[in-house]
């Protein structure tokens, strides 16, 4: 289990306090990910992670980039099939530097765009920024097994592995959603992409998102297997 967070403005730049509060919150969420942390800053963007070492305990540190510098990842979860994927994709001439699951999902996105997740089996939830095309590109896993929860305040995009961590940006107001309270009481829990409380929102599987040149929009992505 590891913790990402993350803030991305729709346009223009970012306070200096951006920074300040992804430490914040992935400080929060330590205990998805006691192994170590990470905080990168890009234009217009600021991702960071609570690490879980499981694969590549020596070089799987996140956000991860490519060797370019110019993608971006902040990763929770496993893709099962990482070395397959990895294959196919030193086929098309990819060079790995590490072997965690991670950097698939990097290589993945330069080779197929946002088709990347329809090669990926696993948990996950995941935030890749391309510098670029500008581009944050978010997805989660066929089941919702792995977490994201979201926001927009002032133009501005934030995310997060848990709700306590968005509850933390300053000047955001949480209120209880009352249809959602309903749905809690008749339930048990609140169904995606609501959330029980308002402003925030759940990214809903099987879903991806995308924040490029001002436009917000999520898209339905993967197929769910059927048993035969």
């Amino acid at each position: 289990m590891c913790g990402i967070a993350g803030i991305c403005a729709l346009s223009g730049g970012l306070p200096s306090e951006a920074e300040i509060w992804v430490k914040s919150a992935t400080d929060m969420m330590r205990h998805r990910g006691p192994d170590g942390s990470g905080v990168w800053c890009g234009e217009g963007v600021v991702l960071g992670h609570r690490r879980l070492s499981i694969i590549d305990l020596s070089t799987g540190a996140q956000p991860m980039s490519d060797a370019s510098g110019q993608t971006v990842v902040t990763f929770n979860g496993e893709i099962y099939n990482f070395a397959t994927v990895r294959k196919e994709l030193e086929l098309l001439g990819f060079v790995f530097m590490t072997t965690s699951d991670t950097e698939v999902i990097l290589h993945g996105w330069r080779a197929w765009g946002a088709a990347c997740v329809e090669h990926f089996e696993g948990m996950f939830a995941f935030a890749l920024w391309d510098a670029r095309e500008k581009t944050l590109f978010c997805a989660r896993d066929r089941f919702g097994k792995k977490p994201f929860f979201y926001t927009m305040q002032q133009g501005r995009f934030y995310f997060a592995s848990e709700l306590s961590a968005l509850a933390a940006i300053p000047g955001l107001v949480l209120t209880v959603a009352r249809r959602s309270l309903i749905r809690y009481l008749a339930y048990e829990y609140v169904p995606t992409p609501a959330c029980l409380y308002e402003p925030v929102r759940k990214l809903e599987p099987p879903y991806t998102l995308m924040l490029h040149d001002g436009l917000f929009q999520t898209r339905r992505s993967l197929a769910i297997p059927v048993p035969e």
